[in-house]
């Protein structure tokens, strides 16, 4: 592969539309998001501020992550909902996942994409700007100022079999963007239904396992079951949907209460799945084909965790979108989705 062909992580790129700008919902801050692992260097910054902030919850052998209060809260957030560690000793001191988030910067033979993650009520809705890499530089950088990506890309694999170029992979990426970005049904765009015949294994035992594992009392947890209940759904429409708990509600109410023009949710929607496609975060274990269909099942969990906050909830239809991103984007970033993943025949 030529010299210009290898992954570089500048110019920096944005994709046309995104939008967002930190507004301390402090959603990010909470036991809705694991809060670690810190690497060593980051638990000695971080115990150099205060040595109880950490916690060994898997063991003192295994990397501490941040101590989460009783309230769900990190033991850092202020009652105003800002760091305390950002408040006294500057963005750098932070671990970088939480200066980080949610942001992230994918090395690619045209420069480094940068890309966001929808868990974040400041990213889905209120009056955002558009995106700059300015006011996203300080989550970037290493410690040192360099910018630091979470990935590189030269070539993808749309299947077992095929290897695309990124020159190639961009033209199909190009047509994908644009009939999401027209509005079409993100299914028939993606060319494919959602919840694909699973390799030795069925969807409801699969759920089930999510159950029993991850309801636990946490945000986490809570986020799980509204995503299972509703896949639960999608696969039996006699199902009856058990309504749980929002304990992230606040956040998203914060964000609803900020200024600007309620939004579509279909464009809130379809805003989510273009930056998954941007942001190539699918190269990391899957082939396109594979990615497709995944994208797809998590689209129509999300469409119906939106209806049930519509109508059970009364929420206005982008902040019901947004809330659902939230509930499918945790769950995919899970080791439960991704080991489902793997089992999508395509």
């Amino acid at each position: 592969m030529p010299p210009a062909q290898d992954a570089r992580v500048r110019p920096f790129l944005v994709r046309p539309g995104a939008r967002y700008r930190c507004f301390g919902d402090g959603l990010c801050c909470t036991d809705i998001h694991i809060l670690g692992p810190l690497s060593k260097s980051e638990a000695r910054r971080v115990a150099k501020v205060d040595p109880e902030g950490l916690s060994y919850d898997d063991g003192p052998k295994n990397p501490p992550v941040l101590r989460v209060a009783t309230d769900g809260g990190c033991h850092f957030l202020q009652p105003d909902r800002r760091c305390g560690i950002h408040a006294s000793h500057g963005p750098m001191q932070k671990p970088d996942f939480c200066r980080r988030f949610p942001i992230g910067l994918v090395a690619t033979p045209q420069g480094g994409r940068i890309t966001t993650e929808h868990r974040c009520p400041c990213r889905t809705l209120g009056e955002r700007p558009l995106l700059d890499e300015d006011n996203v530089l300080d989550s970037l950088v290493d410690q040192r100022g360099k910018p630091k990506p979470d990935r590189r890309v030269k070539k993808l694999k749309l299947t077992k079999k095929t290897t695309a170029s990124f020159e190639e992979w961009r033209a199909i990426e190009a047509q994908l963007l644009s009939r999401l970005a027209s509005g079409e049904d993100p299914r028939d765009a993606l060319g494919s239904r959602g919840f694909p015949e699973l390799k030795k294994s069925d969807w409801s035992t699969e759920l089930d396992a999510i159950v029993a594992e991850c309801i636990d009392g946490s945000a986490f947890g809570f986020a799980a079951l509204w995503f299972v209940e509703h896949a639960r759904k999608r696969l039996n429409p006699e199902h009856r949907v058990r309504v749980p708990h929002r304990p992230w509600a606040a956040a998203f109410d914060r964000a609803q209460a900020r200024e600007g023009a309620p939004r579509e949710e279909r464009d809130v929607l379809s805003d989510w799945l273009a930056d998954e496609i941007w942001s190539l975060r699918w190269t990391d274990d899957r082939t396109f084909d594979v990615a497709r269909l995944e994208l797809a099942t998590r689209f129509v969990i999300a469409r119906e965790v939106t209806r049930t906050l519509k109508r059970e909830h009364g929420c206005r239809p982008d902040r019901a979108a947004a809330e659902s991103l939230m509930v499918v984007e945790l769950m995919g970033e899970s080791q439960y989705w991704t080991d489902i993943v793997a089992k999508m025949k395509a």
